[in-house]
């Protein structure tokens, strides 16, 4: 019993110290090299560390430090956890449409409404003192009239896997299953 539990604080402390029977395949129970990832009898890849089974949609790492032990290992996710890192906000600006379309027509009816009454010269200036005055005031107070450009921030963050031996980076490899 208190060889399991040194065992097991030995993991919480070093989580890189490999678990399981190393000669033994854990998929099919065959015998392998204590240092393969892959079993040849059934085909399966398992994780170097815990020798838990990997599947083709897992997340499966590999060192790419030639100076550390597991260069090449197939490591899961699990073993090595990733850590998401938070880079610099991306700031753009995008164009907003404003309703200059119906506030041009408003002005338009109010014009020739005005052109009716009085004369054509009291219509024209009628419709442009209401279009460009009236509105670069509605502009001014908040109203959007003639389009605005509104700043957008957008958070960003990338994911690093690092190696759980030499902490130098790891890579993601996929597993496919050739036919």
């Amino acid at each position: 019993m208190s060889e399991i539990s040194s065992t097991s604080k030995a993991i919480e402390t070093d989580p890189s110290l490999r678990r399981g029977e190393l000669d033994i395949c854990p998929v099919c129970g065959s015998n392998v090299h204590p240092q393969a990832y892959f079993c040849s009898r059934c085909s399966n890849y398992f994780c170097y560390v815990c020798r838990s089974r990997v599947g083709t949609t897992d997340v499966s790492l590999q060192c790419v430090n030639r100076d550390c032990e597991y260069f090449g290992k197939l490591v899961c996710n699990h073993c090595n956890p990733s850590q998401t890192v938070a880079e610099k906000p991306f700031f753009y600006k995008e164009p907003t449409d404003g309703y200059w379309p119906v506030w041009l027509f408003a002005c338009v009816v109010i014009g020739i409404y005005v052109a009716l009454r009085t004369t054509l010269l009291a219509g024209g200036l009628a419709f442009i003192s209401l279009y460009a005055g009236l509105g670069y005031l509605m502009q001014a107070v908040g109203f959007n009239i003639f389009g605005k450009e509104r700043s957008v921030e957008l958070h960003r963050s990338s994911t690093n896997y690092s190696c759980v031996r030499c902490s130098q980076p790891a890579k993601i490899i996929s597993l496919s299953k050739k036919s």
